[in-house]
């Protein structure tokens, strides 16, 4: 049987642009949204035929889902949950603050997922499965707050690490001077809203 030594180049061609598909499909996804985003334009972007891209991700909404999985795969990596739920937050809030793009794609998916709940992958959902199964554990050792169920937890976190980031611009604009970009200020800002948030009541 001969091999063709042109199979793995062709592979490697294939996750390259498989790659600028879903970088570029961020991209108009973070700018448009799921409704105002084109497949002409992703596909433009990234020099690649629509036929091949509904080929390997489906519609456009599967389009988002497959760039929503990608997005949790990166931040999972690169912020990895701990049950340091304090620096954790912390960490998240770099995250962000380091690429606004991804906070756009955020809440488009709100709004887009929150009208079609239900249809995106388990994938993402075992994502926070396992972010859940953390807090559990720093609660049961009593390094987190009982108080609170695991969901709500995540979800404040989550509200505390983007706080400033979605706040309304009326606010920004009456923030005190030069706290929209003293990332050390919004930082120590985060810490201590977590650290009240997170930390046990004494009783």
């Amino acid at each position: 049987m001969v091999v063709s030594s042109e199979l793995p180049r062709d592979q490697l061609r294939g996750r390259e642009t498989k790659q600028r598909v879903i970088e570029a499909a961020t991209a108009e996804f973070a700018e448009y949204g799921v409704a105002g985003a084109r497949i002409n334009r992703i596909a433009d972007t990234a020099r690649a035929s629509k036929e091949r891209i509904y080929a390997w991700f489906g519609d456009k909404d599967a389009l988002f889902d497959n760039v929503m999985q990608s997005g949790l795969d990166q931040l999972a990596h690169a912020v990895p949950i701990d049950v340091d739920l304090v620096e954790y937050t912390v960490r998240l809030h770099d995250y962000f603050a380091r690429d606004e793009s991804v906070q756009r794609v955020a809440m488009w998916a709100w709004l887009h997922d929150t009208a079609t709940a239900g249809t995106f992958s388990d994938g993402r959902t075992e994502g926070y499965s396992h972010k859940l199964d953390i807090i559990r554990d720093a609660q049961h050792r009593g390094l987190a707050s009982p108080d609170w169920r695991p969901e709500e937890l995540l979800a404040l976190i989550l509200a505390v690490a983007t706080n400033w980031h979605r706040a309304p611009a009326e606010l920004r604009t009456l923030a005190a001077p030069g706290f929209g970009v003293d990332l050390d200020a919004q930082r120590a800002s985060v810490r201590e809203a977590a650290r009240r948030l997170v930390k046990p009541r004494v009783r």
